[in-house]
């Protein structure tokens, strides 16, 4: 329970921080250097039931670094779960205009998760024989594809809005 606390007192600080770097400007109206270049807020995909990221792209817009952090209520998920995620995205091909959208249609990347709680590990507990999973339940990775639509606005502190898909 005391462990549960300070995970969850964590992931505040760190969504705070987070939302402190991206409305760090300077006096030029200039962005901070630790702001990140996007926020992302993503419903289901394996990395919480809702989750919420910041992250940095490429200066040649071809890769992207987030950091999630994802939730499951307990009466979604039978149980809560809390989880962090790092995920790396490639988008090698340049977006198509569409309209006043931009499409990029394929993105690849890779996810690397963990999952807090008792009932997850990364090692096989003592009361199984040895190797008795074959696999930790407190780490996950994943392979995806997808793509995403994007559009700019006008906004002071927003530039753009993206829609992405992954599977």
């Amino acid at each position: 329970m005391k462990q549960n606390r300070y995970f969850i007192k964590s992931i505040i600080h760190i969504v705070f921080a987070l939302a402190l770097a991206t409305c760090a400007y300077s006096q030029d109206s200039s962005r901070s250097v630790l702001a990140p270049h996007h926020l992302k807020l993503q419903f289901a995909g394996g990395i919480g039931f809702l989750s919420v990221g910041g992250g940095y792209t490429t200066k040649n817009q071809k890769w992207e670094g987030d950091l999630f952090y994802g939730y499951v209520p307990r009466s979604v998920g039978g149980i809560t779960i809390h989880a962090l995620s790092a995920k790396l995205t490639f988008l090698p091909l340049q977006p198509i205009p569409i309209k006043s959208l931009e499409f990029n249609p394929l993105s690849a990347g890779l996810l690397i998760s963990r999952t807090f709680g008792k009932q997850y590990f990364g090692f096989d507990p003592d009361n199984y024989p040895y190797d008795y999973y074959g696999f930790p339940t407190s780490f996950n990775a994943a392979l995806f594809i997808g793509g995403k639509f994007q559009k700019e606005i006008k906004t002071t502190h927003v530039k753009q809005v993206s829609l992405y898909y992954e599977i």
